[in-house]
């Protein structure tokens, strides 16, 4: 009898996540709909044999809507939502776009505090290399606590070590994953989770998953424990937990402080693990723009290029400049003689057009 492992796919919009399925050779498709909504529902079974363990497994893969975070802001983002923390799967792979690491990570944090198994798929590998990006995947699972494997779908890399670390993953114990947070969080999180070791509360899920609920306000985790002897002595340590959060923060929104947690967790993650080569050009704009911008030469030639503006305006403009005081000069001259020596010749040959004269003199230099 087969295994049956149940994988739910989960990832942004256009990260490579159908042509994925399609890469996996044998696959059985079968579509149909989610609970409760329109939205189409795609899975696929194939069969994998652990050649080392001598066992077969049937993998299930269920591709949800992309969904760039884990809200109901959308339909496909609620219905991705409902499918996750209803629990029907074994393992989340969580496919990324290897060329846009850095937002892919926003809906990888969230994922990884579900407290669920994970796998990230660093997609589009082959795309990233060709714009020069090296990520280092064994720093990045390090850093996220789960396997990281580069894959390509168009050129079917990876997929077979993708396949072998999701049957790894569901076969091996659990072990949550550890999302960073900033000193503040950390330290309320170290709170709650010591009073819990200390009252040595019975619950399924570790404790510093449901420390972390319990400052993010889940509703389903409050229901749970408002009924229970804890939450007395509990209330008041999240009560104080979250005014000290608030305290740091310039906002009391708690989905915007964990949103801004996300972003900077995910920033970290990419200065880490990703590095960028500058690619060779291809033509002679892209010549032109490495050398502008080069980090030794880059600088000398701006301030080269400002000189020669200075240059260009200040002595290239006294030539027309010297044309045109020439030219109010004698016109000032030839007003006074026609009009005399009265005070209308002076107006207009002493002030008005001196004056115009001024003027237009610099409009060289302007130009």
């Amino acid at each position: 009898m087969k295994n049956k492992i149940i994988v739910a796919l989960a990832g942004q919009p256009n990260v490579g996540k159908s042509s994925l399925i399609n890469a996996i050779s044998n696959a059985k498709l079968k579509v149909g709909n989610f609970s409760g909504v329109t939205v189409e529902k795609t899975e696929v079974i194939f069969p994998w044999r652990d050649e080392v363990a001598s066992v077969d497994y049937e993998m299930h893969i269920i591709d949800l809507p992309g969904a760039y975070s884990l809200t109901d802001y959308t339909l496909e983002e609620k219905t991705t939502k409902s499918f996750l923390q209803s629990g029907e799967y074994d393992v989340i792979v969580n496919v990324v776009d290897a060329t846009n690491l850095q937002r892919n990570l926003l809906l990888t944090t969230q994922l990884l505090e579900m407290g669920k198994k994970v796998v990230v798929a660093l997609n589009m590998i082959d795309e990233a290399e060709k714009e020069g990006i090296k990520i280092d995947e064994k720093q990045l699972s390090l850093i996220l606590g789960v396997p990281c494997i580069k894959t390509s779908a168009s050129q079917k890399r990876g997929i077979d070590a993708l396949q072998e670390a999701i049957v790894k993953v569901h076969s091996n114990q659990f072990s949550y994953p550890k999302v960073v947070y900033s000193d503040p969080i950390e330290e309320e999180i170290s709170r709650i989770v010591a009073f819990l070791e200390e009252k040595k509360y019975q619950i399924e899920v570790p404790y510093r998953h449901l420390a972390l609920k319990l400052l993010q306000e889940d509703e389903a985790i409050f229901k749970k424990l408002h009924h229970e002897p804890i939450w007395i002595e509990l209330l008041p340590i999240i009560k104080d937990s979250l005014s000290h959060i608030y305290l740091h923060n310039k906002t009391k929104d708690l989905s915007k402080i964990f949103a801004y947690e996300h972003f900077a967790f995910a920033k970290g993650a990419k200065m880490e693990v990703m590095a960028r080569k500058t690619m060779r050009a291809k033509n002679m704009t892209q010549k032109i723009d490495n050398l502008l911008i080069n980090k030794f030469l880059g600088i000398p030639i701006f301030l080269f290029f400002m000189w020669g503006l200075f240059q260009l305006t200040f002595t290239l403009g006294e030539i027309p400049m010297d044309w045109i005081d020439m030219f109010f000069a004698a016109l000032s001259e030839g007003t006074k003689e026609f009009f005399g020596g009265g005070n209308l010749g002076s107006l207009i040959g002493d002030g008005v057009i001196p004056g115009v004269g001024a003027v237009v003199m610099f409009l060289p230099n302007i130009v």
